[in-house]
């Protein structure tokens, strides 16, 4: 064995049917790391409500609406809701025949843009 050189491979795992190799330490702070961040923005997010205690939580649908309501004990109630729709807002002719986009002509542009 001494004129042959040995290379670290790392093993392959498996997950279900999913094939795939083992993430490096490195890679793994690397991602925790982000994970973190996301996180504490996601904190950020709605910081009136971090930290409180869910009461309950509900859901109807009203006129076509999805209603979230969350309860939380101090009385408080965080609402979201949902509308199933697709608004257009721009129709519009370009020529990118030189690479930029050049507009011909602008047929719709949705009025509160």
């Amino acid at each position: 064995m001494l004129g042959k050189r040995m290379t670290k491979k790392r093993k392959t795992v498996r997950v279900g049917i999913t094939v795939g190799k083992p993430i490096s330490a490195s890679e793994h702070r690397r991602l925790e790391k982000r994970i973190r961040k996301r996180h504490e923005k996601l904190r950020k997010r709605y910081g009136e409500i971090h930290g409180k205690a869910v009461d309950w939580i509900c859901h109807n649908i009203e006129q076509g609406c999805l209603y979230v309501s969350i309860r939380f004990k101090d009385k408080t109630d965080f609402s979201l809701r949902f509308t199933p729709q697709i608004a257009t807002d721009y129709v519009e002719l370009l020529d990118i025949s030189t690479g930029d986009s050049k507009l011909i002509r602008e047929y719709y542009q949705r009025p509160d843009l």
